[in-house]
């Protein structure tokens, strides 16, 4: 598979907008399930960290309403979006129904449904 750019990442999801997403996001030990109807997205860049140094400088936001499932249980999305941190990213693959993001912090799998 070929590392794709950012570009093609928001080109991608451009075209699901208005579409239910499944995202996988596997962290360490931890993974976390999300479903997201995709009313629009933003591509963030900003030149400085946060003070306290949390927070990614380059992230993408997923707005639409959406449920976290954890453990079987389902919880409303806070805020109805949903943040994919890209600092540190390694690999993005687009395919015709899935985006893979590779960051150092852990592996989302975006599919549209």
């Amino acid at each position: 598979m070929m590392n794709s750019s950012i570009e093609e990442v928001t080109n991608w999801l451009q075209s699901n907008s208005n579409r239910t997403l499944h995202i996988s996001k596997q962290e360490e030990k931890d993974q976390d399930q999300v479903e997201l109807r995709l009313e629009r997205f933003e591509h963030q860049q900003q030149q400085a960290q946060s003070i306290d140094g949390y927070g990614d400088r380059h992230a993408l936001l997923l707005h639409g309403p959406g449920v976290v499932i954890t453990a079987g249980h389902e919880a409303p999305l806070p805020s109805n979006a949903f943040v994919i941190g890209l600092d540190g990213l390694t690999a993005a693959e687009v395919q015709d129904r899935q985006v893979v993001l590779t960051t150092e912090r852990g592996i989302y799998s975006i599919t549209a449904t």
